[in-house]
């Protein structure tokens, strides 16, 4: 039955395609192309459209979201989870009196977390999807990874000044100076900001593909309607 909407959304695809080449017929038939596709599939006994198979994935994206926002966005969010808990780099270990900077790497991304709820539902409302049957049908974390794969590096960009304003406020510059102070090494090449940036994306996206498991493994249950209808 997936198959069979996903020839749906590919003819979908193309009809947008091939209409862009005229701006100001563009906008016209793609409604007519969408309404096309979806009275197909309604006409087919699918379970759901075209249209409600892309604004589920956003849907469930959105869902994904705010359960890592609540998971991560609190004190212990991160160093409490050995799942997405900061480590210090590589360039960092073997050195003495870590304590201090590993605690306020971790706090600098879990006071991120809460910053980033616009940037991320942009991208999501932002985000192309020409493959929905496919992501539906797909691994059991495959709409998070597509997700990832297509924003991470638009979301990286953003994210980064409200990172810088985190690790300032969880000092550590001064613990990191305090460190190599104790250890009497210079300073190592190490930017703090890129790597809380980093390992809050990591953490941000495990959370996510782990909710999005949840959710194919209950089909959706205690969610929406159109949530469930497509698990």
């Amino acid at each position: 039955m997936h198959r069979k909407l996903k020839s749906l959304c590919f003819t979908l695809f193309l009809i947008l395609t091939a209409t862009t080449a005229n701006a100001g017929l563009s906008d016209a038939l793609g409604q007519v192309g969408t309404q096309y596709a979806d009275d197909a599939a309604t006409s087919a006994g699918l379970p759901y459209t075209p249209s409600e198979a892309i604004q589920g994935i956003k849907d469930i994206l959105s869902l994904e979201f705010g359960s890592a926002m609540t998971s991560l966005g609190q004190t212990g969010g991160f160093s409490q989870n050995p799942a997405v808990a900061l480590p210090l780099p590589d360039s960092l270990k073997g050195l003495s009196n870590t304590s201090g900077l590993l605690g306020s790497l971790n706090s600098a991304a879990e006071k991120t977390v809460p910053s980033t709820d616009s940037i991320f539902m942009n991208a999501i409302q932002q985000l192309s999807i020409t493959n929905a049957s496919s992501l539906l049908d797909g691994g059991e974390d495959a709409i998070t990874r597509f997700f990832e794969s297509s924003s991470r590096g638009a979301i990286r960009t953003l994210m980064m000044p409200i990172v810088s304003k985190s690790v300032e406020a969880a000092g550590v510059d001064k613990y990191l100076s305090a460190m190599m102070t104790a250890s009497s090494v210079a300073e190592p090449e190490f930017d703090p900001t890129a790597y809380v940036t980093d390992r809050t994306l990591d953490g941000i996206f495990h959370v996510m593909a782990a909710k999005e498991k949840e959710l194919r493994a209950t089909s959706g249950a205690g969610t929406t309607d159109l949530i469930q209808k497509l698990f």
